[in-house]
């Protein structure tokens, strides 16, 4: 309870002139949450539930991959001649417009048309996507000065934790005491007004015209931390892909980093049809699976950064693997729903603590003046991983059973875990804006 009540209590009262900026910023985190316990939560479900097939589902995966992949390096040479206000808020509206389209589908089309029509939608909204995704850290670096990010953030994510969970207990009900195109129509409705709102919100903040004030330091910080906070926009230069990055520790890191992504990517096309088909879950033991993930990955977030002081982050991001690991073997054999619920429970302390240690894990590894470079191969192994195996997943589940590339997801899992936990930490001063 102390640690939720300084999450949102910060020891330093905000400054005026933010207080207007924070507020948006966490409506906007708010409302998104609507969306993701809505439509990001159920629309896999959905299209499982119409009859799409393995290579539809491995489609809707790979899509965000494939869009990322040819649009990223574009997107951050726009980001370096337009204002990155600008790019925020139209690429997040022309994204969010796109849910819209997915309210009349229950009722206009037949089921099998749908499914290439929620094909087509995602296709096309993940071309801005790729923008907002990009754009919003270097729009949120400005909005926000360092010394406040941690808070700003970590109110960020307990917002977008708590309104997931309603979200997704609400849509439960609903799909449970509606009719099946009635009930979804309601759920894209609940997400595409999240969807709009969140945008509507990021129009509201108002960037500072000249960067906030820091304390006073060195020439020699200064310009160290203005090159760490443009790394991530210039790691979108295709120059940027140096081959000499592959050569020696970094490399084999990204070998690690390939497998772990293969073992999270190589699920995608399989959970919503295995839920539907051979679990035989309902909507409503989903979304209440949804709100225990998200209450456990709430839980899981306050205590990150005290385990990763313990753990360190290497170590933190492999206890991290090895839970959700053994919570992919419990959701393999959820032929009992209480199995199925408990799976999400442990599976969102786990997936906490990857997310609040493998960035931080792999920016320990990259050197201070060469980021770029390193984080632009980060960035392509993590799309790479996505789109090969939303295309070969439903191959492989064809040839092995839905079954096993479950399981086969969780040995990679495990392997790269077990890997992470033996290695011995490197002993390096963390950098204060990599833990925020």
């Amino acid at each position: 309870m102390n640690l939720i009540r300084r999450l949102f209590s910060p020891a330093q009262p905000v400054p005026v002139e933010l207080r207007r900026n924070f507020l948006h910023l966490y409506l906007d985190i708010a409302w998104w949450g609507l969306l993701n316990g809505s439509i990001l939560v159920f629309l896999g479900v959905y299209a499982s539930r119409l009859g799409a097939s393995t290579f539809q589902l491995g489609l809707l995966t790979a899509s965000p991959a494939l869009m990322n992949l040819l649009f990223t390096f574009p997107a951050g040479g726009l980001l370096e001649r337009k204002p990155v206000a600008r790019v925020t808020r139209w690429s997040a509206l022309a994204m969010r417009i796109f849910y819209l389209l997915l309210i009349p589908l229950p009722v206009l089309l037949p089921p099998g048309t749908q499914v290439w029509v929620i094909l087509a939608i995602t296709l096309l909204m993940n071309i801005p996507g790729t923008l907002i995704a990009i754009a919003f850290n270097a729009f949120f670096a400005e909005a926000v000065p360092p010394e406040w990010r941690g808070q700003v953030a970590g109110v960020r994510n307990a917002l977008f934790s708590i309104t997931t969970m309603i979200t997704a207990l609400a849509v439960g009900v609903i799909l449970d005491r509606m009719p099946f195109a009635t009930g979804y129509q309601i759920v894209f409705a609940i997400g595409a007004v999240g969807a709009m709102m969140s945008a509507l919100h990021l129009w509201l903040v108002r960037l500072p015209e000249k960067p906030a004030a820091v304390e006073p330091q060195t020439n020699g910080v200064k310009n160290e931390l203005r090159s760490a906070e443009k790394a991530p926009l210039k790691a979108l230069r295709l120059q940027s892909l140096r081959l000499d990055v592959l050569r020696g520790a970094f490399g084999r890191l990204l070998v690690l980093i390939f497998v772990y992504q293969l073992g999270g990517y190589l699920i995608g096309p399989v959970v919503p049809k295995y839920q539907v088909n051979v679990l035989q879950l309902s909507d409503v033991t989903i979304s209440q699976a949804s709100a225990l993930f998200w209450v456990a990955h709430f839980v899981g977030s306050l205590q990150s950064r005290r385990l990763s002081q313990r753990l360190g982050f290497q170590r933190l991001t492999g206890w991290g693997l090895i839970i959700v690991t053994l919570t992919l073997v419990m959701f393999t054999y959820s032929f009992q729903p209480w199995i199925y619920l408990a799976h999400s429970l442990i599976g969102g302390i786990g997936w906490a603590w990857i997310a609040g240690g493998l960035i931080n894990f792999v920016l320990e590894r990259i050197p201070a003046d060469d980021r770029p470079s390193h984080l632009a191969w980060f960035n392509l192994i993590n799309n790479a991983a996505a789109l090969l195996c939303g295309l070969l997943v439903p191959l492989i589940a064809s040839w092995i059973g839905m079954a096993a590339t479950l399981l086969l997801a969780a040995a990679l899992r495990l392997v790269v875990g077990v890997s992470l936990c033996l290695r011995r930490p490197i002993k390096r001063p963390r950098l204060g804006l990599a833990q925020e």
